[in-house]
């Protein structure tokens, strides 16, 4: 049996945030779009919050594809100052119904900063218990985007017969295609 793993890194933007388009800055719209492309193909999920200039990002998968992908973020020029806050392994995706969920700056997500005491999204001063709390808040909230930005992915581990199904189908409709249009052509007489 392959091991689950959930990461919890922070990051801070190096881009200066730009008027939110349906909800969603422009640069994390981007960075979302890619993530709901690429992780139903890894069997990845997870959440990303942005706030204040911060990631809060969850990513959840197989040992290796996490560890990959967890790579490939910490090289991104669109953040800096990347810090692990937990690595653990798990039995059950909590993220599961989502190839990448994303949570804007809610209203929830902010009473929770400033239950923790602090005057705005700082992720760099969370605890354990923190962090823990934040995941807890951010499988709650429902994700806004959803519809928006073309999120719609097979959930992980049907990725692979998803994208293998659509094919064959693509297959037998070529295939009938050309079985009706030799059809038509031996009942005109044209073979």
């Amino acid at each position: 049996m392959s091991e689950l793993i959930q990461i919890v890194y922070i990051s801070r933007a190096t881009f200066e945030a730009g008027p939110r388009e349906n909800g969603v800055e422009p640069h994390v719209a981007r960075i979302l779009l890619k993530s709901r492309q690429n992780n139903p193909r890894q069997g990845l999920v997870g959440v990303l919050f942005y706030g204040d200039g911060n990631f809060f990002q969850c990513i959840e998968g197989e040992r290796e594809a996490v560890e990959s992908l967890f790579t490939r973020i910490s090289a991104d020029s669109r953040h800096k100052d990347v810090r692990v806050l937990s690595v653990r392994n798990i039995e059950v995706r909590t993220f599961n119904e989502w190839s990448m969920k994303y949570v804007p700056a809610a209203r929830e997500v902010m009473m929770t900063v400033k239950a923790f005491g602090f005057d705005h999204f700082d992720p760099y001063r969370f605890n354990e218990d923190q962090v823990a709390e934040m995941l807890a808040l951010l499988q709650r909230i429902s994700d806004p985007t959803l519809g928006r930005l073309n999120s719609a992915a097979p959930p992980p581990g049907e990725a692979h017969d998803f994208m293998g199904l659509t094919y064959l189908a693509l297959a037998i409709a070529t295939l009938a295609l050309a079985v009706s249009c030799i059809n038509l052509a031996m009942t005109m007489e044209w073979l």
